[in-house]
């Protein structure tokens, strides 16, 4: 269930819903307030709950989510159905994934534990969402360069311990780190607002 109330199925193999995605949606739309027509992708979209939860916001907003397990694009499917919500879910994997129309604002909460450390789960689902088995930080970099448009928003969240190295890998890239704010309500985790280097506010 989100904050709303609104009755939201989880896989109960996979990593459970947090206060992570709220927060970030709590500030996608604090940030965004004016923007009556983004075009938002919800990355590693999990069961859907942040693109649903927006979706309900932002009803202008054309909202897509990503992720590379089919069993959570059918239940994140389902759940906007169930919430009478046409948001469009794409099986894919982010390595590889580029769009026809790029995204005026991605927001993710991606995998934020590096290989080799915390304890492995016995379930798949629950360690690519939690250790980087399948993206890496720079992969994640590297995605936003492709699919966001020139004058795009990204929000990523990660751990206070992350952001060193997310400082020094975006310096390689065509991004630039536009603010780091705190996720109310999760200690030691910033919220990454990214852009294109030399955007203007």
């Amino acid at each position: 269930m989100d904050d709303k109330g609104t009755l939201i199925y989880q896989d109960k193999d996979a990593h459970a819903i947090t206060s992570a995605p709220i927060c970030l949606k709590n500030i996608a739309l604090k940030l965004f307030p004016e923007y009556p027509s983004q075009y938002v992708l919800d990355l590693g979209t999990g069961c859907g709950i942040i693109a649903i939860s927006l979706a309900m916001e932002r009803p202008s907003w054309k909202i897509e989510g990503l992720d590379i397990l089919p069993h959570m694009i059918e239940l994140a499917t389902h759940n906007a159905e169930l919430c009478s919500l046409n948001i469009k879910f794409q099986l894919a994997n982010l390595c590889t994934f580029t769009t026809e129309t790029p995204y005026s604002l991605i927001i993710s909460n991606p995998p934020w534990q590096p290989l080799g450390t915390g304890k492995i789960s016995p379930h798949p689902a629950k360690n690519i969402s939690r250790f980087e088995l399948m993206c890496s930080m720079p992969e994640i970099l590297s995605f936003l360069e492709r699919n966001l448009t020139s004058e795009g928003n990204a929000l990523l969240l990660y751990p206070d311990f992350r952001i060193p190295e997310l400082q020094t890998l975006i310096y390689k890239t065509s991004l630039d780190i536009f603010d780091l704010i705190p996720c109310p309500g999760i200690d030691k985790h910033f919220i990454c607002h990214i852009r294109y280097k030399g955007t203007k506010k």
